[in-house]
């Protein structure tokens, strides 16, 4: 049996997708890179949005009409809050598991399948475009909030926190298949360890994993910031936990976020933000806002603009508001028209992309460890490109095949994505850093 992995969505969802390709390859079962290969698809779908959605729709129907020699096996998000539907998903999909139920695909391909050879287990599964040089490592599942715009406690559930000694053992196992950097991942990461007996935090998890593991870099995904503490932010101090921080917003007026159902303001927001900086200066810290929530107002609108703007964000993802049958913001009053949605996202897209712009130029000068992942084509060369530890796109040319290699970088200009090119440095670089 040979199987190929898809995915819509998440860095959870990439994240389960590796764990089930080792699993599988650990038993013996072949993944490959090209559906055209296949005997089993599996699709890993969101619903995060109206958007994600019709892809995961859309990546189903591809695959079932390209590859008729394959069976089209459909899971997650969408997949879950769809099974009222079930004629509608027998047209695009042959099987679908809910995300209480994916632990039961490995479990039902394994009973089919043929084992190959035992050395597969040894090496790193070629996931195809899927393919990362970083680890992704699910450590929570599900969420307590309820926030309006959101159908991720209906597909996923309560939080759920993975013990401890499996999210080592799989670091470990990581490390051991030459992974350099691993990205912690959940719905709702920051609540990692509120279930457990004892009651333990994601700042124990980080402790452990940087204690018994040599992995070289330890990233987190998104956390929410009611989940930010100061057991957490002192970790930052050790260098091997990127200085990198993913943490929403979704609106900077005090009176969307209460119509959002988020239990936060901006006041608290922004002194945790102060608090991070005064700890951990030049820590990256990203965002996610959502423009057109049912109720705002050009008033509220220019409100969470300019906090926005105070926030003085390395970057960050805004999306125009998506209306979600079975959430709370779907029938609230004051739906906002869509081409006013369109044009707010627009202005904040800016706002992010500027602030960006000036957290990259601040590095200009300076050196940053870049974790290479690819070649690329900037403007007319062919260059490498990774990531920095605060998460920066790098693009630096070499010779050498640096895929998977922490490679120090002299950081030279900003191109013109925003990202930045370098040189690797050597001993004839000058040692003076800006």
């Amino acid at each position: 049996m040979k199987v190929f992995l898809n995915m819509v969505g998440c860095r959870l969802n990439q994240a389960e997708l590796e764990q089930l390709a080792l699993s599988l390859t650990e038993a013996g079962v072949e993944v490959v890179s090209n559906p055209e290969e296949a005997d089993e698809i599996i699709i890993n779908t969101c619903c995060v949005t109206a958007k994600a959605s019709a892809d995961s729709r859309k990546m189903l129907r591809h695959h079932k009409a390209r590859f008729p020699q394959a069976r089209v096996i459909g899971t997650g998000c969408w997949v879950s809050i769809s099974q009222e539907e079930p004629e509608g998903q027998l047209q695009i999909l042959d099987k679908a598991y809910n995300n209480d139920a994916k632990d039961q695909i490995l479990v039902d391909l394994l009973e089919k399948a043929a084992p190959i050879r035992s050395e597969l287990g040894e090496i790193r599964p070629d996931l195809g475009a899927r393919n990362r040089t970083r680890g992704f490592v699910k450590v929570q599942d599900g969420c307590d909030n309820r926030c309006a715009y959101c159908l991720t406690q209906v597909a996923r559930g309560r939080s759920v926190s993975t013990d401890p000694e499996s999210v080592i053992a799989y670091a470990l196992k990581l490390h051991q298949l030459g992974v350099k950097e691993i990205v912690l991942t959940g719905v709702q990461l920051g609540s990692w360890g509120k279930d457990l007996v004892p009651r333990q935090t994601l700042a124990d998890l980080l402790a452990m994993l940087l204690d018994r593991t040599e992995i070289e870099r330890i990233r987190l995904s998104s956390i929410e910031p009611w989940d930010v503490n100061p057991g957490l932010i002192n970790l930052f101090k050790d260098p091997r936990l990127c200085p990198h921080l993913h943490i929403p917003l979704q609106s900077g007026s005090d009176e969307l976020l209460r119509k959002m159902n988020r239990p936060m303001n901006t006041a608290r927001f922004q002194d945790m933000l102060d608090f991070i900086r005064s700890v951990r200066s030049g820590l990256a810290i990203t965002t996610d806002i959502i423009c057109g929530f049912p109720g705002e107002t050009q008033e509220l609108f220019e409100q969470s603009l300019e906090f926005i703007e105070e926030c003085r964000f390395s970057g960050g993802h805004v999306f125009p508001f998506s209306a979600l049958q079975g959430t709370a913001a779907f029938t609230m009053d004051g739906q906002v028209q869509h081409l006013i949605r369109k044009a707010r996202t627009n202005i904040v897209r800016q706002v992010l992309a500027d602030s960006e712009k000036e957290f990259a130029s601040q590095r200009l000068g300076q050196s940053a460890n870049v974790l290479f992942e690819s070649r690329a084509k900037l403007q007319s060369d062919w260059v490498w490109q990774g990531w920095s530890e605060d998460f920066l796109k790098v693009y630096a040319p070499s010779p050498e095949n640096l895929h998977n290699q922490v490679r120090r970088v002299r950081l030279e200009a900003l191109t013109s994505k925003r990202s930045i090119s370098g040189q690797l440095w050597n001993q004839n670089n000058d040692n003076r850093e800006g």
